[in-house]
């Protein structure tokens, strides 16, 4: 009886929305990741997700002719998703998308002499996606990328120390890509790796004992990277898990009714 009562346990746990904490025990399970902050204006984030790029191209359009504004992107089993929610301040977005990094650096190269600054990059299915905007408060930009993640470590410590913060974090190609900007309106940040979810998940607890709120948390070469900064202005913070994609639409979808907005999406094991 007793084994009957925890395979229906576990069976309820895979088909519910599932908070990062309760992943200690699930840290084999593929997951999605969403990182939320409270804001007193909140707008309705929608999420949408596509199997191929070509159809999710057709969305973006969609949404941006319908007044909305892309929040964040991310390729993860198969699926491309994007967050988006209502452009209410009107701001500049466009993106272009390259087979190989090389030509990226080309557009970037591009962008930057119109006035353009990089703000969300994603790699999947051999697809390099970047977005760009003119309305930052980026003054400067720059990017790294590295195979060895000990090298990217240096490479980061060095753009601190020129004034740079790092801002966004992918693995694609086979190296790890660091994009950092000068004008943010926050410092003091602080990296953090590891191995497994359960040790990621203390490890965010602890930095948050110390007033340390997430940056950017990405999943790349079996390993969680946590980006921290102590003077971020965000009032509260928080993060939950899904096994699912439909279930993190609703974990959106409830943390915007309590007044948190998503501003990071991550996947991973």
């Amino acid at each position: 009886m007793k084994s009957v009562i925890s395979t229906i346990l576990l069976v309820l746990l895979f088909l519910s929305p599932i908070s990062a904490k309760e992943y200690n025990d699930l840290s084999n399970r593929y997951k999605w990741i969403g990182v939320f902050v409270k804001d007193k204006k909140v707008n309705e984030q929608i999420m949408k997700s596509r199997d191929s790029f070509y159809d999710f191209k057709d969305e973006i359009k969609n949404l941006w002719n319908s007044g909305y504004i892309l929040d964040d992107i991310k390729y993860g089993n198969g699926k491309w998703i994007g967050i988006f929610s209502k452009n209410i301040d009107n701001k500049s977005q466009k993106y272009h998308e390259t087979g190989r990094w090389a030509d990226m650096n080309d557009v970037i190269e591009k962008e930057w002499k119109k006035g353009f600054y990089l703000t969300k990059i994603e790699y999947g299915l051999g697809r390099w996606i970047g977005f760009f905007s003119n309305d930052t408060n980026y003054t400067a930009q720059g990017y790294d990328r590295v195979e060895d993640l000990n090298d990217f470590r240096a490479m980061i410590i060095k753009r601190w120390n020129r004034g740079f913060n790092l801002v966004n974090v992918e693995y694609g190609e086979g190296k790890w890509l660091g994009i950092f900007t000068k004008g943010n309106l926050y410092k003091k940040e602080k990296i953090v790796i590891r191995s497994y979810w359960p040790s990621a998940v203390n490890s965010i607890a602890n930095e948050w004992e110390k007033g340390q709120k997430i940056i950017n948390l990405t999943y790349g070469l079996h390993k969680w990277f946590i980006l921290f900064s102590s003077d971020i202005n965000y009032k509260a913070q928080g993060y939950e898990a899904s096994n699912t994609i439909d279930g993190l639409r609703d974990i959106i979808k409830k943390r915007n009714k309590n007044g948190y907005k998503l501003v990071d999406i991550a996947q991973g094991w």
